[in-house]
């Protein structure tokens, strides 16, 4: 049988040391150690990987083609194609165009978590297990996140030109970057508490039934828009796919109730902001209210990750109970490990590394086929 997940694990193994050593004396430079260490073996293990995951596929044709010669209707995300464009023109193969903007997603990461958490091991073991599909199969998606939420320093200052100049050049990248927009909404109050648990009943409903009300929404739009635009909400809809219910859902159900009982400890000695704190809820209520349409979760709840993340990296301060508070860590490394043997163990995931060897295009397409006619 194979243990495809096996690097991967041995990857998570890597950095739990490296908590560990971050943790062990709180006064010294190991958290800046421990920074350096995770930055550098994330892009040894990421930036060098091969063909893994199923959008590499879309990518590397993508890049095959792309010249600054040409530029189509297909191109509307400038910064990312001009990038693909020039690194193809000079002459770079794809897997070195990939090791590069691993660099920029890991320099943009690491100066966000020096910023906001003194958990960087954590949030590295978090991001990886729970967040693969980011990291993996999302480029322009992952780096244009990675560029927004720079603008949360500045919106937190209220230097919100500069917030609003980052935001639109993360939309250079994946346009999807203007929902960060909300940000300068989100930063102003705490959601109130019994919305809240309004809005998680309903949305536990809408789950568990599958309450497809998001093609509604889409043909009632389409139909006044008329022409196209009624063509166009027709095929979204047909072609989507359910996440349909699954286990993971119990986790951030889980997550969620946490923050809710102690929602009063956390409002009111202002233990993470309301940015994270709210936003952290629009990731759950994407998750339940439109499970339905993978596109609105792999699109739009995605855009939410690093507050999610935020939230279980720092657990135990949100929990009043001190006992409680003391046992949190473990079981979410523990989760961490369980997410990333699941995720993971699969033949797209297939961990190679272009230090040691060059891939087989058409064998790793191969492969990535098999995967998808098994699953039809």
């Amino acid at each position: 049988m194979d243990f495809f997940s096996l690097p991967y694990l041995a990857l998570i193994l890597c950095y739990v040391f490296f908590y560990f050593y971050e943790k062990s004396n709180q006064q010294s430079n190991n958290k800046s150690i421990a920074g350096f260490l995770c930055a550098f073996v994330f892009i040894l293990f990421f930036g060098f990987r091969g063909f893994i995951g199923s959008d590499w596929f879309n990518y590397e044709n993508y890049y095959s083609e792309a010249t600054l010669d040409v530029w189509t209707a297909f191109d509307y995300e400038i910064g990312f194609s001009f990038l693909v464009k020039l690194f193809h023109d000079l002459g770079f193969e794809y897997s070195f165009f990939v090791f590069f903007i691993t660099l920029i997603q890991v320099f943009l990461w690491h100066r966000f978590l020096k910023r906001e958490s003194y958990n960087i091991s954590l949030a590295y073991i978090v991001l990886i297990s729970c967040f693969p599909l980011l990291i993996i199969d999302l480029l322009r998606n992952f780096t244009a996140i990675l560029i927004a939420v720079q603008s949360i320093e500045y919106i937190n200052k209220n230097k919100k030109f500069k917030a609003f100049l980052i935001i639109l050049f993360s939309m250079s990248f994946h346009l999807t970057g203007i929902t960060f927009l909300l940000l300068f909404f989100l930063k102003r109050n705490y959601f109130n508490k019994k919305v809240l648990v309004i809005l998680l009943i309903l949305g536990i409903i809408v789950y568990f039934l599958q309450v497809r009300f998001l093609d509604s929404i889409m043909a009632s739009v389409g139909r006044i828009l008329g022409g196209r635009f009624e063509y166009l909400a027709g095929t979204v809809t047909e072609s989507d796919v359910s996440y349909g219910i699954r286990f993971g859902i119990l986790e951030k159900i889980f997550i969620f109730i946490v923050v809710l009982i102690n929602y009063k400890y956390i409002v009111n000695n202002k233990i993470i902001s309301p940015i994270y704190f709210n936003s952290f809820f629009c990731y759950c209520f994407i998750q339940l209210y439109f499970s339905t349409s993978e596109a609105m979760i792999n699109r739009f709840a995605l855009l939410f990750f690093w507050a999610y993340l935020m939230i279980l990296c720092n657990l135990k301060d949100l929990i009043k109970h001190s006992e409680l508070r003391k046992n949190v860590v473990l079981p979410v490394m523990l989760f961490c490990f369980l997410k990333t043997y699941i995720t993971f163990n699969n033949p797209l995931y297939r961990y190679t590394n272009t230090i040691f060897s060059k891939e087989s295009y058409y064998d790793r397409a191969l492969i990535r086929d098999e995967f998808y006619e098994s699953k039809e």
